[in-house]
């Protein structure tokens, strides 16, 4: 009895693996695997600004100075993969919207796995051959018997065209940066991706040139960046985060011995 009442009913196993597959695909969430990466960011949080000559950017306007930062980031991969990590994001922001972005290095690049542009040939080949033949019949004395003689002449004619185009192509190019304004140009991000010629993983410096009040002696920025990449979830890819880390890095004019403490003391405090 007891056999038929539980037949056809789902085990609560069973049952607990369909409710597991259900919200991960609902979640989002993948159990880690063993190549998935472990990626640690690590920068300064206080950053020295040099001043500008004011003669080199006339779009400046009165009351105005142009300053500039470095942000020196270590991406550290402590596990996993590097493989599997297909971009890295940078962007460095100014919640106050009291800076504005004047320009930023490194900008957009593109490489190409080839080191030269691709030639293309093809040759084509053609040939023409003419030939002739004349007969007839012709009488004989020999026993009133009309032979049949058929005198040829043959003529041939044999022409060879050879015809070759060469072409010369562009590399296919892939971008390894993308970078760009956000905020209406009070922040700037970068997109890091890799390629054969580079890594994703070491040291990476950012530069950014930034107006601000000419009275301007220090403020901060905020930083984030993300390393992302792409994992199977019950055989379907989705976009996946591996690591992420967001904090403040506060900026003081160069020389200025009270401007450097007081950014000390806004990150530790």
């Amino acid at each position: 009895m007891s056999a038929i009442l539980f037949r056809g009913m789902i085990s609560p196993a069973r049952t607990a693996a369909l409710t597991l597959q259900l919200t991960l695909l609902a979640t989002g969430a993948a159990p880690a695997v063993a190549d998935d990466p472990a990626v640690a960011f690590d920068f300064a949080r206080t950053a020295e600004c040099r001043e500008l000559d004011p003669a080199e950017f006339p779009e400046l306007y009165a009351g105005e100075k142009a300053i500039e930062c470095t942000l020196r980031l270590s991406v550290n991969l402590i596990s996993g993969s590097a493989n599997r990590i297909e971009e890295l994001r940078v962007e460095m922001t100014d919640p106050d919207r009291r800076l504005r972005v004047l320009s930023f290095s490194p900008q957009t690049k593109l490489e190409s796995e080839y080191a030269d542009n691709i030639e293309w040939t093809k040759t084509t080949e053609s040939g023409q051959s003419l030939g002739m033949s004349l007969g007839g019949e012709l009488p004989t004395p020999v026993g009133g018997v009309i032979a049949h003689i058929t005198p040829t002449a043959s003529t041939g004619l044999t022409e060879r065209e050879v015809i070759t185009e060469k072409q010369c192509r562009v590399a296919p190019k892939q971008t390894v940066i993308a970078a760009g304004t956000v905020d209406e140009a009070h922040g700037v991000f970068f997109k890091l991706r890799p390629s054969p010629q580079s890594t994703l993983e070491g040291m990476h410096e950012f530069t950014v040139r930034l107006i601000v009040p000419e009275n301007w002696r220090g403020d901060a920025l905020r930083v984030t960046c993300t390393a992302t990449g792409t994992a199977k979830v019950l055989w379907v890819k989705q976009h996946k985060t591996w690591a992420r880390t967001a904090a403040e890095t506060a900026l003081y004019l160069a020389g200025d011995a009270q401007a450097r403490q007081a950014a000390r003391r806004y990150v530790t405090q």
